[in-house]
């Protein structure tokens, strides 16, 4: 032997057992660390692959620059990047959506991969070319091909101060490119289009000529610094900088909100993720690391005479240690690589099966679908986070056996070397009578070793505590049970431009395959200067801030929303004797309610000149109209059939259609007709609560599993714990278990005892368990919104307490088996 490391692994291998359990808590410990790390990784990647679509590749910009303040930024060696562009002009689409033309003097690819996405044709190359995204040619009715002329009346805005004027003109350009639609830009009411080089010139007199500049900081801690002395150096206008809050975000940039004017900002969907990643991670290492102690705690004890002669050959404490550390070493190199290939593989299902219990647009994708994609894309290898988390592993690995390593290193040779002596010590106890001498001696042997008994019961109380919490708070996370119901069709189509005409509404009423139609129609209206709604008579002058909303259903919505209203009511609301109306919600400022309108029922409204009576009234968001998902605004909201809102508003075309499909009905061939819709009204977004209810459903199953995933990697750890406990029970007794047996104690009586040992290991954990299960279930109702305590999972506890009775019993019968079948003579000669 050259040195005393090389005993390492001769003990490993001489301690098989005790090896092989370790290296399961390695193993299991760095899959599960690898998974959230590869997680982290691709969330990661997604948001700044999304942050890039929504904003560009910039971290700020400065509009209406002139051309030495352009150069002052090109020049400035903290800026990696300074890209300029020139606004051509904008035109309005419809109330919603505006199209803006720019002309970009960088590499727009670059910048903007989602604007310049080309569909057919190319990108501009020379000036009054141009390049406009396929649904806004539907918005400006244009239905020639590419190289044909398109007129676009123009407006370029230039502001002085606080004043605008505006530069209004009409100019001819040649389409020579189609690029893709982008429907995030839809949700900021603008959607781009490129003109070529030098158009920009060929129109716009000369005080028009200004430049937007995109800038990328050099130094992203100094990102904020580096952006105020910019806007003191040029004298920008606070107006004049914008910040791409988004790919901030995601890259972890710092900055002012107050600068970035984003107050009020929400970004839950990530931080959830993580944190939620990051809690499970920390479960799973702790367990992990009792495991490792114990395991390595036990082993050295029962080595303290070998350890012993090493110090009495001349050992030191530091090469002790060496030998109790290398040992982890050697079985981390084993089971680091394998957790992280298994880790790896796992990291795409797990990620899915969370990314599905929060909103798409948290992680600014439209739907579950193009989240799915997003991390198909972004789901390679991510090797940093996997480096950090066979690290930490590791790290955790080595801090579990320090103390086994430094009770190893401080052992006395002399006292190690004569053996442990058993003091006995009289504690008082009373005479009495023992009524089960089996489960006496199983309190006995629990008492012996108190410190190893408790990490035991740990080990199986975290188990026990996620098997509660997750079973009885799982159902919180069934967004598909609770989505069912809540929609009055089988699609959702939505134009909040220009709608679905009165003939598009007929055709698909009378489809065949349409059981019902369910349809609204609905204009909101700003408040004018006068407090009057602008665009529509009101007798009633508006509070500050309200809006005024009309909202037209036809019979079936009334139907399905207002199920409560009395008969005759509800059909006089479809007969358009009547409205139903909605009250603003009370806003509160420096704790002082602001004046709102209150219309009370039995009032009568005048709308455009007509006296309308109110049947009813509502209060609260509790069933607000608005198309699609647009959100509330709040207002004075009008209810009306579908007849009287054409009389008030003049307006027949429809907002939202909601088909139910009859039964039997082939979706694919509907899908079709509803594209088909799409394409003729430019600006229509569509949804098929099949495909919603579907993916919803499925990834509750995923969670489900993830749950389960989840409580089985931490019960098998806990696990590990309860077998090593138990074979080293039994087999530092292998003496004592002999000497009973000679004295006439039966292999069943014998059996009895340590089956009564891990009895009560499992009715401790019980109950600690189940208490720190039901408040972690509290908790987490708590943080879902409930009021009031939840009930007790009877069931999920039931489920518990018999798993780990069986887990027990069981780690305690495999190693039991083999000793009570020893001869009595060995098993009292027995070396242990």
């Amino acid at each position: 032997m050259k040195h005393y490391q090389s005993l390492a692994l001769k003990e490993l291998l001489a301690q098989r057992v005790t090896s092989i359990l370790i290296l399961l808590a390695v193993v299991l410990s760095t899959t599960m660390t690898a998974a959230i790390g590869q997680s982290a990784g691709v969330l990661a990647a997604m948001r700044q692959q999304q942050a890039i679509a929504i904003g560009g590749d910039r971290h700020a910009g400065f509009v209406q620059m002139d051309e030495q303040q352009l150069e002052t930024l090109k020049n400035d060696p903290r800026l990696s990047f300074a890209g300029s562009m020139v606004v051509v002009g904008s035109v309005r689409l419809d109330n919603t959506l505006t199209l803006g033309l720019t002309e970009f003097q960088e590499d727009v690819s670059a910048v903007y991969p989602s604007v310049s996405a080309i569909k057919e044709g190319r990108l501009p190359r020379a000036p009054l070319e141009i390049a406009l995204p396929e649904d806004v040619l539907g918005y400006l009715g244009f239905s020639g091909k590419l190289g044909d002329t398109l007129f676009l009346s123009l407006s370029k805005a230039l502001r002085h101060g606080v004043m605008t004027q505006s530069y209004d003109f009409t100019a001819g350009f040649t389409l020579v490119g189609i690029t893709q639609s982008n429907y995030m830009s839809y949700a900021a009411g603008a959607v781009n289009g490129i003109a070529g080089p030098g158009t920009a010139e060929a129109l716009l007199p000369e005080e028009y000529l200004y430049y937007n500049v995109d800038v990328k900081v050099a130094d992203k801690k100094k990102f904020q610094a580096t952006m105020d002395d910019l806007v003191a150096t040029l004298r920008v206008h606070e107006l004049d900088t914008t910040y791409n809050v988004p790919y901030l975000d995601a890259l972890g940039i710092r900055y002012r909100a107050e600068a970035a004017d984003v107050a009020g900002l929400s970004d839950d969907g990530f931080p959830f993720l993580v944190a939620a990643g990051v809690m499970a991670g920390a479960l799973i290492l702790l367990a992990a690391g009792l495991v490792i102690y114990n395991i390595l705690r036990i082993a050295v004890a029962r080595r303290i005479g070998q350890y012993g002669v090493l110090r009495a050959m001349g050992a030191e404490k530091g090469q002790l240690y060496a030998l109790v550390t290398a040992q982890v070493l050697l079985l981390c190199a084993l089971g680091i690589p394998l957790g992280l290939l298994l880790g790896g593989l796992s990291a795409k299902g797990i990620l899915t099966a969370a990314a599905g219990q929060i909103s798409p647009g948290a992680l600014m994708a439209r739907d579950q679908a193009e989240l799915a994609r997003l991390i198909a894309e972004n789901s390679g290898g991510k090797g940093w986070f996997l480096l950090a988390s066979a690290a930490i592993t590791l790290l955790f690995a080595l801090g579990a056996a320090l103390p086994a390593a430094r009770y190893a290193a401080g052992v006395s040779p002399t006292v190690a070397m004569a053996g442990q002596r058993v003091r006995v010590r009289g504690r008082g106890r009373k005479i009495r009578r023992i009524k089960n001498f089996e489960r006496y001696c199983a309190l006995l042997n629990l008492g012996r070793s108190p410190g190893r008994a408790a990490i035991t019961i740990l080990s199986l109380v975290m188990s026990i505590t996620v098997f509660v919490t997750l079973q009885g708070a799982v159902g919180l996370l069934d967004t598909a049970g609770s989505g069912i119901g809540e929609h009055y069709g089988d699609y959702s189509i939505t134009n909040e431009g220009s709608g679905f005409s009165p003939e598009e509404y007929r055709a698909m009423e009378e489809d065949p395959r349409v059981a019902e139609l369910t349809a609204l129609r609905f204009t909101l209206y700003h408040q004018g200067a006068d407090g009057y709604p602008e665009g529509i008579g009101f007798g009633l002058r508006l509070q500050p801030a309200e809006t005024f909303q009309v909202a037209g259903l036809n019979g079936s919505y009334w139907d399905k929303a207002f199920p409560s209203l009395p008969p005759e009511t509800l059909a006089r609301l479809k007969a358009g004797e009547g409205c139903v109306v909605r009250n603003p919600i009370p806003l509160v400022f420096e704790g002082e309610e602001i004046p709102r309108t209150s219309i009370q029922r039995g009032e009568v409204l005048t709308v455009s000149g007509r006296e309308l009576p109110v049947l009813e009234t509502l209060d609260g968001y509790d069933g607000y109209l608005s198309v699609g998902n647009s959100g509330f605004v709040n207002g004075v909201q009008v209810i009306v059939s579908e007849e009287l809102y054409a009389a008030l508003t003049g307006k027949t075309a429809w907002n939202e259609l909601l088909p139910a499909l009859a039964p039997g009905v082939d979706r694919e061939g509907f899908d079709g007709v509803v594209e088909a819709l799409a394409k003729r009204a430019p600006g229509t977004l569509w949804l098929s609560y099949e495909d919603t209810d579907r993916q919803l459903a499925e990834s509750f199953a995923q969670t489900k599993l993830l749950a389960w995933g989840l409580i089985l990697l931490v019960g098998l750890i806990g696990l590990l714990n309860i077998v090593n406990t138990a074979y080293v029970n039994i087999h530092t007794r292998v003496r004592e278990i002999g000497v009973q047996r000679a004295m006439g104690m039966s292999a069943g009586s014998l059996r009895r005892v340590f089956l009564w040992e891990g009895a009560y290991y499992s009715l401790i954990a019980s109950v600690l368990g189940c208490v720190l299960g039901y408040l972690c279930t509290i908790l987490v109702e708590g943080a879902a919104g409930g009021s009031g305590l939840p009930p007790v999972p009877v069931l999920p506890m039931a489920e518990a307490v018999a798993l780990s009775a069986g887990a027990c019993l069981l780690a305690v019968r495999v190693p039991l088996g083999r000793v009570a079948g020893m001869d009595i003579v060995e098993a009292i000669e027995a070396v242990e």
